[in-house]
């Protein structure tokens, strides 16, 4: 990812709204409900994926999003 923004994409056929924080493997993750977070082998969230997310509600709060994962970039870089 150039300048560790987030990457944002959705599988409609799953309905699966993921967001790539950084750059990593996955090694590991945490599910709560529609929620799952993937760590790297330092224990650092390289993805969040949330499940059962229909594309208008997506495509509602895409903006929304877009920003959270922007103002997000910041706290990533610093980690």
């Amino acid at each position: 990812m150039k300048n560790n923004i987030p990457k944002i994409s959705y599988d409609s056929e799953s309905e699966v709204l993921s967001i790539e924080v950084r750059k990593g493997k996955d090694v590991d993750s945490d599910v709560q409900g529609n929620l799952v977070l993937d760590y790297d082998s330092k224990g650092r969230v390289v993805r969040v994926n949330l499940y059962q997310i229909d594309f208008d509600a997506f495509h509602k709060h895409k903006n929304d999003i877009k920003h959270f994962t922007q103002s997000a970039s910041a706290h990533v870089a610093f980690q």
